[in-house]
């Protein structure tokens, strides 16, 4: 559409050149028929040839400009187009005036400025062109004839006011355009983010009558046989990991049916999961609002850290620390326990990719959003997992 509209602007632009530029010859030719090339009439020829050649430059510029526009993606044209008309109706209006034949270009010139002039100034030269081909009229008459000057001088006055109320009525309708483009993609959005919540609406339940509901009954069935004295090692190993796989599943529905608490900042979720597992909590750096997307993953990591902590480190103390840096969001969780078992010497790295199905999951969440995760762990004196992403807001406010 926007293309379309184009092509007809630059075909009625073609239109209004061509036709200065045939008007400019005809009217030569009808004065130069009549007239001697000599005095006034050497005047009009100087100032016909600078009318002519100001417009061409005009024009010439205006499609070159029209080209560097278009390849950068704007919508505007140089002054160079603006100044060359200027320059043509300076020449034209004491020629409209000394040789009233030149007065029929005054149609092409009123729709030329007003091409590239706005407000008040394009009135201004309207008026002076109308006054121009009206006092042209009225000295050829000698003033005899008040028809011959009245006429063009109110048509000119019309159309100036018909021109600038469809001026008006265009940049009303380009600001509606524009305010419902961008309602378009305000309600794009908005189907987007109900699209994502029926999905996750539907996962949770999906999960509830399979996983969650067949868990509970092994696990019923477990502690039944406990009651009956059928006990041993395995199945008491059994149950409890049933027993933490019903609550972390039934922990991963409520994620999915509502995944972070609304109005909730992201230092007060994490302080709340740390105190829940009684851990120490820290803010480092100024406190500012993040998106929904990056709360909820350093959330998830911030959970399936400590739960590591509390189940496989045999950690004294335990402490998450959120840090806001410049573009990034970090947090960390270290602890005192007995390492990973992959750190057999005094320092390690831990590759984030070789570990277990927690920490694959925790890398996943951090690099699906530009992040870095990293396990460090020393043999016998603990294990720090730190995760950082970027903030894009962030970064979008400084550039």
């Amino acid at each position: 559409m926007e293309a379309s509209r184009r092509q007809r602007l630059s075909a009625m632009d073609r239109v209004v050149d061509i036709g200065f530029a045939i008007l400019l010859v005809v009217c030569g030719m009808r004065y130069f028929s009549r007239h001697p090339l000599e005095g006034v009439g050497f005047a009009a020829l100087i100032l016909a040839i600078g009318a002519g050649v100001s417009y061409a430059i005009a024009v010439i510029g205006r499609r070159s400009l029209d080209s560097a526009a278009h390849a950068a993606g704007l919508d505007a044209v140089g002054s160079r187009q603006a100044i060359g008309l200027l320059i043509a109706t300076g020449f034209w209006l004491p020629l409209a005036v000394l040789a009233p034949s030149f007065g029929w270009c005054g149609f092409a010139l009123f729709f030329a400025v007003h091409r590239v002039i706005r407000g008040r100034l394009a009135i201004i030269i309207s008026a002076a062109i109308v006054v121009a081909v009206s006092v042209g009229l009225f000295l050829m008459s000698n003033g005899d004839d008040l028809g011959l000057v009245l006429g063009p001088f109110f048509g000119g006055v019309v159309l100036t006011y018909a021109y600038t109320a469809l001026d008006r009525a265009l940049d009303a309708q380009r600001t509606l355009i524009a305010e419902l483009v961008d309602t378009r993609e305000q309600l794009a959005r908005s189907e987007r983010d109900a699209g994502a919540l029926a999905e996750r609406e539907r996962v949770a339940s999906e999960l509830h009558d399979t996983v969650v509901q067949r868990t509970a009954t092994a696990l019923l069935m477990l502690e039944s046989d406990d009651l009956r004295g059928e006990q041993s090692t395995a199945v008491g190993k059994a149950r409890e990991a049933l027993r933490d796989g019903l609550v972390q599943t039934r922990q991963l529905l409520h994620g999915l049916a509502d995944p972070r608490e609304s109005g909730v900042s992201l230092a007060i979720a994490l302080q709340a999961q740390a105190r829940a597992a009684g851990a120490e909590f820290v803010v480092v750096g100024d406190e500012r609002a993040v998106s929904d997307t990056i709360s909820h993953a350093l959330q998830r990591v911030v959970q399936e850290a400590l739960v590591n902590a509390h189940k496989h480190a045999q950690a004294t103390w335990t402490r998450v620390t959120l840090t806001f840096f410049d573009s990034e969001i970090g947090v960390d969780v270290a602890d005192d326990g007995i390492g990973l078992a992959a750190a057999a010497h005094d320092s390690t790295m831990i590759d984030s990719g070789s570990g277990g199905f927690g920490i694959r999951a925790m890398t996943w969440r951090v690099e699906n959003l530009g992040g870095m995760l990293t396990v460090e762990s020393y043999a016998g004196e603990g294990t720090t997992v730190s995760a950082i992403v970027p903030d894009a807001a962030q970064e979008e406010s400084r550039s």
